[in-house]
């Protein structure tokens, strides 16, 4: 048991200090020193308070800090001798909280829907009652659920921001937009809403518009990191003076943030000026060196620089990551093809070429590695393919 809730229960005993049997319950709580004891005491004074009287917040606090067996066996004494309806609504999500907290998913959502035909615009229940769905990975039947709540409560905001982020977690990414969206028109001051509304945006390749909600999002008080996704928009945009100029505001404050340093090193490549993107993706490297991508743009930008050996070595290192990636082969191919070491690039085009066969860019310079080793008939079987003539 936390301190937080011995604190709180003392109070609660203080306040009521005019009740006798809440006075010796606090004396015999306080005056154990093992917690086992003290739980055990406090379970004893909530049955005495039965018949007549239920002390349904203390039950909730014991379940905030896990009891929950001990919790639900006085939740059921407590439903035998209430006549409240209200009363029986939160006995019954107690209970549904208790099963949810020792894994009886089937049981909690039975004692939920008992809860519901009490208090059926409870919010606390319904987001129970989708938790136990999402566990048990059924989470259209959750979307359902919130989607029956918010038919009788259409502006709980956050129950419809919650519904989005079902459909985030799951990719429905249009149907996430639609929820973020009606959380912005709910509450058009909330800078979390419109940063949500501009990731969809974003996955849905709707960059201008995420431009636009970034920047409310900003407006709105948004954090730091929310230049950085509005620099992304505008670089994708073409406006790369625009994305540079943010990306610099955030590293003058942070000056480790690593997502700016990453895409002001890529923004500086786009602007040729190679020798800068090279020292703030190498500072990115010191900050995150288990980051592929970023070591095979390291890669890149020593290959334009001339430096083919380093590139090598950035590119080796990023396919110990990942493999497969047919970015990163070829990349590296091409710069091994560039140093003469064609049995290398070989090895790297047969390996892209075996994940895709219609890689018409890795067909082409495999064959162009076929005429260095002089095989003219396997060149010439190489560039059929990348036609698509063989």
């Amino acid at each position: 048991m936390n301190l937080s809730l011995i604190s709180s229960l003392q109070n609660k005993f203080v306040q009521s200090k005019d009740d006798i049997t809440m006075k010796e319950a606090k004396t015999n709580w306080l005056s154990e020193v093992d917690e086992r004891k003290k739980i055990n005491n406090l379970l004893k004074y909530l049955d005495d308070l039965l018949p007549q009287h239920l002390d349904l917040e203390t039950a909730s606090k014991l379940i905030d800090n896990n009891i929950f067996s001990e919790t639900e066996e006085y939740l059921e004494k407590a439903s035998l001798y209430c006549n409240d309806p209200s009363k029986l609504g939160q006995i019954y999500f107690l209970t549904a909280r208790c099963c949810h907290g020792m894994d009886l998913l089937e049981q909690a959502l039975q004692y939920i829907e008992k809860a519901l035909e009490y208090q059926p615009n409870n919010c606390d229940y319904w987001n129970l009652q989708a938790d136990c769905l999402l566990e048990l990975g059924e989470w259209q039947e959750a979307v359902a659920v919130l989607n029956k709540y918010l038919r009788s409560s259409p502006g709980d905001s956050e129950a419809i921001y919650r519904l989005g982020s079902i459909f985030l977690f799951y990719g429905e990414y249009a149907e996430a937009l639609n929820c973020f969206s009606g959380c912005c028109k709910l509450k058009p001051y909330n800078s979390d809403f419109w940063e949500m509304k501009a990731e969809m945006l974003v996955k849905l390749n709707q960059i201008s518009v995420a431009a636009q909600c970034f920047h409310k999002a900003i407006i709105f008080g948004g954090s730091l990191h929310l230049l950085s996704r509005l620099a992304y928009c505008y670089a994708k945009m073409g406006q790369l003076i625009k994305a540079k100029k943010l990306l610099l505001k955030v590293l003058k404050s942070v000056p480790d943030d690593y997502d700016a340093l990453y895409n002001l090193g890529g923004i500086n490549n786009k602007l040729n000026n190679n020798e800068q993107a090279y020292k703030l993706l190498k500072k990115a490297h010191t900050i995150n060196g288990n980051d592929p991508l970023l070591l095979n743009n390291l890669g890149y930008v020593c290959f334009r620089l001339g430096r083919s050996r380093k590139a090598i070595e950035y590119y080796k290192e990023a396919l110990k990551m990942n493999s497969s990636d047919q970015i990163i082969l070829y990349n590296l191919a091409s710069c091994l093809y560039e140093k003469g070491l064609w049995e290398e690039a070989e090895t790297a085009l047969e390996k892209i070429v075996s994940f895709d066969k219609n890689n018409s860019d890795a067909w082409v310079l495999l064959g162009n590695v076929h005429e260095q080793l002089l095989r003219p008939k396997k060149a010439v079987d190489c560039y059929n393919q990348s036609l698509g003539l063989a």
